[in-house]
């Protein structure tokens, strides 16, 4: 707990100083990845990365992942070979200090809430892109709360669509087990990140994305051997309470 607070707040307030020189938020990318090792190693976690086929560095991806924990972002701010922004809710960017280092990261914030605030944020997403940006989104939308893979979104396969990236599905495994939800505690164990080969969406429009959402779900299912969420029950039309 004390290594996770104090490396933390030491880089995150680096990070926040690089914007007086580095408005880019390259800087606070690199930091992130010095963040995500030291924190990794301070809790003696093993991280195993598979990666299928290699990435091209200048090219720009859209990163797809299952989320089980917030040690997800740490472990795939390692796996992924180069700098990588977010897309995040924007309750993250209110957060003292780490708010405030992925501001001037120049991550992206998405206001669930507001369906055309969120849609500015993929549109600006989708410009970051076509400049060369890779971005890393969940698709799910939140942590799992039971382990299992939860239905997909479909504002990333707009997005990835939209600005003509690949998709590179990532599947995460032990991350539930090392960092519990709502816990800030790291527990020693081992955490297995495949990342598999990119898919196209050259080609493909809004009508094609449906198809696409269900491959690349399919995909992080079958990597990360996560169990389908059953669906929720329909609810009761009896007159009668129970």
């Amino acid at each position: 707990m004390f290594a996770f607070v104090a490396i933390t707040l030491v880089l995150a307030v680096v990070a926040i100083f690089t914007f007086l020189y580095d408005r880019s938020g390259d800087t606070v990318l690199r930091l992130a990845r010095v963040w995500s090792r030291a924190i990794m190693r301070a809790a003696g976690v093993k991280l195993t990365i598979r990666t299928v086929a290699p990435l091209d560095p200048r090219r720009p991806y859209v990163f797809m992942a299952n989320h089980l924990s917030a040690s997800d972002i740490f472990s795939l701010f390692i796996a992924i070979p180069f700098p990588v922004r977010m897309i995040a809710k924007k309750q993250l960017g209110r957060i003292p200090f780490f708010g405030w280092a992925m501001h001037a990261g120049r991550f992206i914030f998405i206001d669930r809430g507001n369906p055309i605030a969120a849609r500015r944020s993929i549109e600006e997403a989708a410009r970051r892109i076509k400049n060369g940006h890779s971005v890393l989104l969940f698709p799910e939308g939140t942590r799992s709360r039971d382990g299992c893979l939860g239905p997909f979104k479909k504002g990333g396969f707009h997005l990835a669509i939209a600005s003509g990236a690949d998709i590179v599905p990532c599947s995460l495994r032990g991350t539930r087990e090392v960092m519990r939800r709502g816990s800030l505690l790291i527990y020693p164990g081992s955490i297995t990140v495949d990342v598999a080969a990119p898919i196209s969406t050259e080609g493909l429009t809004d009508d094609d994305r449906d198809a696409l959402l269900e491959r690349v779900r399919n995909q992080i299912r079958e990597m990360s051997g996560q169990a389908e969420r059953p669906p929720a029950p329909e609810p009761s039309t009896s007159p009668v309470a129970a």
